[in-house]
Parts: structure tokens; sequence; C-alpha cells
């Protein structure tokens, strides 16, 4: 649960998946004013991860 102004925020969605007998749990908390969309936001991440990783990310089409 994260704060704001010193107050507890409740999550706007949850995400739960299981991965190598890991349980990944996801808060998404979502700022209604902002001008990036999710799916802007998970791109910047999954790229920004590949890059750590030392690799080159591949070239794809994002359509709307």
């Amino acid at each position: 649960m994260a704060e704001q102004n010193g107050t507890p925020q409740s999550p706007n969605s949850v995400i739960t998946t299981q991965r190598d007998g890991q349980t990944i749990v996801a808060e998404l908390f979502f700022n209604h004013s902002g001008t990036e969309t999710f799916r802007d936001k998970l791109l910047k991440v999954i790229l920004a991860d590949s890059l750590q990783d030392g690799q080159e990310p591949e070239k794809t089409k994002i359509t709307r």
C-alpha cells in the first residue's frame, strides 16, 4: 500500500502471477491526471530491462 500525503492509498489494481515457483505481486497506482498511458510506461520498463541485460531490444511496430 502506498502513501500519499501521509495517508495510505489503496492500489487501483493488483496483478498476481507465478513463475519458477515464485509468486510475483504488482500493485498498480494510476495517475488519472497524467499524460502517459499505461502502455507507454510499460514499454519504457520493458525496454529499460532489456538494455540492462545487454540485449538489443527487438524492433517492433506498435499499433494503437
